[in-house]
């Protein structure tokens, strides 16, 4: 069977395509799911302007002083010291997964990931040839497991790969679990791949710290980050991989090969963001907040969820165990009976089932419609 063919569809855009489906077809649909960010960018979404002589193709490393910015505001932010040639600019976090996996994986190396992640990471590693080896989050409160992960090391593996702030849960994982995991990483001479495209997205006294800080690690560490989330900029599909400079050559001679370089207005756009990052920042983190107590407040009226507090991200991941369907049926059902898309907690893996997740992306009033329209629909 051809590689791609075998490749499954996006379980989380796949939720987008139904709604789109059935607004098309005249239905009210609340989207629970995704949608445009609100707050809207703080940049403007025509775009800089291209002057003829940089109507070309660019460098596949990113220009430099896109490379130069992120560089600098990763050491302000989250005290990680990098170089230029330590990063390349990606369309979105999902070509640094991807790209990644392939400069790290050998035909049938595994990748231990977390149960449950991010939907597309499973995927990215199979077409890299390898295999994605889920280990659970401990207790109700999601927490990194890495006596868990060190169980599932074999001789096969690879890497680890963690998103934090995590995503479906919300957890910010603390400097404990992840000063343990990099233990892990250096005692096992394993890869630790860290996913922050949350990293603005950091709530109450929780704080968030990149492994990028562990130095006995840092020739061993890839972090990926993604401008759709940070400065709410889907549309222009950038994001930045930062690792060591070797891993950051293959990936630039594997951009060069396959979509010569990333988009330059995109480019400009990331990098007139990051200069308002400082005004950007604490504005997102209140909206968000708001959104994430208010959401929580009016699911707290039916006592069938089973709730935590995100730490971080702008998801919900309830529990619906005591509604007595699975996660598919009890997204079909608010889908198909009350008009209100959200994904299943089964997208995530099989740690997800028994929840779903709440995406709270758009404007505030329409989060406040959809939850309660849920409620209106909720099985009896």
């Amino acid at each position: 069977m051809p590689v791609l063919a075998g490749l499954p569809p996006s379980g989380t855009l796949a939720v987008g395509d139904r709604v789109r489906a059935l607004r098309a077809g005249g239905r009210t649909i609340f989207n629970l799911a995704g949608g445009a960010p609100d707050p809207a960018p703080l940049v403007g979404l025509r775009g800089p302007t291209i002057a003829p002589a940089e109507n070309a193709l660019g460098d596949p490393w990113g220009e430099s002083f896109l490379r130069k910015a992120f560089a600098d505001r990763l050491a302000r932010r989250h005290g990680v010291s990098r170089s230029e040639r330590e990063m390349v600019a990606t369309i979105g976090a999902k070509q640094g997964v991807f790209f990644s996996a392939l400069a790290l994986l050998e035909r049938g190396d595994e990748v231990i990931v977390l149960d449950p992640c991010w939907s597309t990471y499973a995927p990215s590693i199979a077409l890299a040839g390898g295999r994605a080896v889920p280990v659970a989050l401990a207790g109700p409160d999601f927490r990194l497991d890495v006596a868990a992960i060190e169980a599932a090391v074999t001789p096969r593996t690879r890497a680890v790969i963690v998103t934090t702030p995590h995503n479906p849960t919300g957890r910010v994982f603390g400097e404990a679990e992840l000063a343990a995991l990099a233990g892990l990483v250096e005692r096992r001479d394993l890869w630790l791949i860290c996913d922050e495209s949350f990293d603005l997205f950091v709530f109450d006294d929780n704080r968030h710290l990149s492994p990028g800080r562990f130095e006995a690690i840092r020739e061993r560490t890839i972090l990926l980050y993604s401008f759709s989330k940070a400065f709410a900029l889907p549309s222009y599909r950038i994001g930045m991989l930062v690792g060591p400079e070797e891993i950051c050559r293959m990936v630039a001679v594997c951009t060069q090969q396959l979509i010569s370089s990333v988009c330059l207005a995109s480019q400009k756009v990331a990098c007139e963001a990051m200069a308002r990052e400082d005004e950007w920042a604490p504005a997102l983190r209140r909206a968000y907040q708001e959104k994430r107590d208010t959401c929580l407040a009016i699911l707290a009226e039916e006592p069938r969820f089973g709730l935590s507090v995100p730490q971080g991200s702008f998801y919900l991941f309830p529990g619906i165990q005591r509604f007595g369907l699975s996660s598919d049926s009890f997204t079909a059902h608010l889908l198909d009976q009350a008009g209100v898309a959200v994904t299943s907690g089964a997208v995530f893996g099989a740690a997800g089932e028994g929840h779903v997740r709440i995406n709270l992306v758009g404007p505030l009033p329409a989060i406040v419609e959809g939850a309660r329209a849920l409620l209106r629909g909720l099985p009896t």
